[in-house]
């Protein structure tokens, strides 16, 4: 049995595929003084992606989630812990949960530094 799309919904890429996206695409959250962009994924019905590019650089999955509601102080310390760190972090809704994305400059160049 597959999941159906939601009725006018793009064509779907599975979870291996990579997914681009823009600055229109994403909502910003803030959480106790720390800022986030959040690609809002709810009506997707495939997996959510392993890769995907924001504004030219690359996330990948970083394994961790928090809950949409009553995450309390564990995600505002964990953004600012990576930030420390020099990663970006960006988030995808996905239902009740926020999946935790990463970038690392200092990591792959990005697309537009490949030359």
């Amino acid at each position: 049995m597959t999941a159906e799309a939601p009725a006018g919904a793009e064509a779907e890429r599975g979870f291996d595929e990579p997914v681009e996206v823009g600055f229109e695409d994403l909502d910003l959250l803030t959480d106790e003084g720390v800022e986030v962009f959040v690609l809002p994924l709810n009506e997707r019905a495939a997996p959510p992606p392993y890769y995907l590019t924001a504004a030219g650089r690359r996330f990948h999955y970083g394994g961790e989630t928090f809950l949409v509601q009553g995450r309390g102080a564990e995600l505002p310390r964990f953004l600012a812990e990576r930030d420390a760190e020099g990663v970006l972090v960006l988030l995808v809704e996905r239902f009740d949960r926020y999946l935790v994305y990463l970038h690392d400059p200092a990591g792959e160049p990005d697309d537009d530094e490949e030359s």
